[in-house]
């Protein structure tokens, strides 16, 4: 099947520029497997596996004791040839030599060397010729190679590679750091990318448990520096899933726990003698396979706990908090990272007001009241949605930013507009109309019987139906959601009852639609979207705009400049 594959095999390269293109004709791929392909790798581990047969099955290679001996290590096309003496040596890499001839590749010699171990030492002696006559150089004692990422010599310089490996995370965190990429896809970035440069090393280096937190608060503090992360907002935090309010960053002490778990269990479950062997050296006693669930389990009980920080666990946990609606800031991940680490930093309460700068982190402060409205103590929550000086203009926006969310998307939905806007450059208008539906926005409804409360933010009008819904926003404060739900339905009610009368409709349905100022999302609030028949995301953009709409708050009373 191979085989007849590889005969299928072509392409065509195509050259464009400015309107001109050029493509050549069909190119046959007589040779070479791909890169990136499903199928490949092993495929190419199944033609080198008769040349580790050929290498286990002669004569030559090191013995470690009396039964075992070990010739060589493969890792795709990375070799390691273990002899006792030069003459075997030379031998083994004949018989590499022949054996790449006959299937077509070549010994890359500039990335080979040869090093010379006599009574525990280097000894420095002349190159390696091969029978064709080309040369590998030997090592002395002051040069090194790298296998595997490894720098090696005779032994493997444990301090000088974790330098290296320490110094190469760190860098490639910078590299994503910089880039233009969301936040989500940044620690994405960073947990695909960066760190399994570091965690590579894992079994062959000695990381103490102190090392990888040093390193772990080394890449916190790396965050701190681009605005990824407030200093004081809760660790645990960082390494949650983001389904759970998290940022979803892998921890390097868990990783490095389960890489070691991964290595201890190939090595007991692999019968061949060197691997028995080196089973028999080393301790291979496995942890608990829980221990990696049981760390998010501690890192969710100690935010839980915490006075400050746990705070949002718990409203976040509430009984008529959606959870997963919540999160989809997160999950979905298309926050700016600046915008994300602020997000948190208000969800956390470490926002540097007045009140948290002299009684948590003890400035000295002349007054802790309200630099606005001068009344109030300044705490994080009065700022997003207590201060009277603001309540009309910020508060405001951010509430018909939300609203103007719903507005356009259910006039796309009863087709009385056909484009849609970004909620910020989108203007209601007033009354919006065709044979089926009529939507009102912020507009008086007068009634026969004059009510106190004939101003909703929308009321939609089902002519077809008969009936008619009364909706109306609220961003309120982390503890009054169910409170401001109630208050709604009570302040409405009046009205509706009047609607129904006067416009002799089956019935009109109150529905408040409710997002707290740090993006908590009520349950009913995502029932009220079903049964209106919104679209999917309609949550995402409402919760995006009470977001946005809280990060300006803060940022343009605390960081003015």
């Amino acid at each position: 099947m191979l085989k007849f594959l590889m005969t299928t095999w072509r392409t065509s390269l195509t050259v464009s520029q400015g309107t001109d293109s050029y493509e050549t004709p069909e190119i046959k791929i007589r040779r070479g497997i791909f890169q990136g392909d499903g199928l490949s790798p092993p495929w190419f581990c199944l033609a080198l596996n008769i040349l580790s047969k050929m290498l286990n099955r002669s004569a030559y290679g090191y013995n470690v004791d009396t039964e075992k001996k070990i010739t060589h290590l493969f890792y795709m096309d990375d070799l390691k040839l273990y002899a006792r003496g030069r003459a075997q040596l030379e031998g083994l890499l004949e018989l590499v030599r022949n054996f790449s001839v006959d299937i077509g590749m070549t010994l890359g010699l500039e990335k080979c060397a040869a090093i010379i171990v006599k009574r525990g030492k280097i000894v420095e002696e002349e190159n390696v010729r091969l029978r064709d006559g080309k040369e590998i150089n030997t090592l002395s004692t002051e040069e090194k190679y790298k296998y595997l990422g490894i720098q090696q010599t005779f032994e493997i310089r444990q301090q000088e590679n974790k330098e290296h490996a320490k110094t190469e995370l760190l860098t490639r965190v910078k590299l994503i750091l910089k880039s233009q990429l969301s936040s989500k896809n940044k620690i994405m970035a960073i947990n695909i990318w960066a760190i399994p440069s570091f965690t590579y090393t894992v079994g062959a280096l000695t990381w103490s448990r102190t090392d990888l937190q040093l390193i772990d608060r080394k890449i916190r503090t790396t965050m701190t520096q681009f605005g990824l992360l407030h200093p004081n907002s809760a660790i645990e935090r960082i390494y949650l899933p983001r389904k759970e309010g998290g940022r979803g960053l892998s921890s390097l002490e868990d990783t490095s726990k389960k890489e070691i778990v991964n290595i201890k269990k190939y090595f007991k479950n692999t019968y061949l003698p060197i691997h028995q062997w080196v089973t028999a050296q080393e301790s291979m006693a496995l942890e608990d396979g829980e221990d990696r669930e049981n760390s998010a389990e501690m890192l969710r009980q100690s935010w839980q706990t915490k006075q400050l920080h746990g705070r949002f666990y718990a409203s976040l946990h509430l009984e008529e908090v959606d959870v997963a609606a919540s999160n989809i800031y997160l999950t979905q991940g298309y926050l700016f990272p600046q915008t994300e680490g602020t997000i948190f930093a208000i969800q956390d309460q470490v926002v540097p007001t007045r009140n948290y700068s002299k009684h948590i982190m003890k400035k000295q402060i002349e007054s802790t009241k309200c630099r606005l409205c001068n009344n109030a103590e300044e705490t994080t929550q009065h700022l997003v949605s207590g201060c009277s000086v603001i309540a009309s203009t910020k508060y405001l926006s951010r509430h018909d930013n939300m609203g103007k969310v719903v507005h356009q998307l259910l006039c796309l939905n009863k087709n009385l507009i056909q484009h849609f806007t970004p909620h910020h450059l989108y203007v209601p208008a007033a009354v919006m109309e065709n044979n089926e539906t009529k939507i009102y926005w912020d507009l008086t409804i007068l009634t026969d019987i004059g009510t106190e409360h004939n101003r909703p933010d929308m009321v939609v009008w089902d002519k077809k139906n008969r009936t008619a819904v009364i909706i109306d926003f609220a961003v309120p404060q982390d503890q009054n959601m169910m409170k401001t739900y109630a208050k709604k339905i009570r302040k409405y009610e009046p009205l509706s009852r009047q609607m129904r009368d006067m416009w002799k409709l089956r019935r009109v349905e109150i529905i408040p639609l409710i997002i707290r100022v740090n993006g908590l999302v009520l349950k009913k609030t995502v029932q009220h979207i079903k049964d209106l028949e919104m679209q999917n995301n309609t949550i995402t953009w409402m919760q995006k705009a009470v977001l946005l709409g809280t990060v300006n708050i803060i940022r343009q009373v605390i960081y003015p400049h």
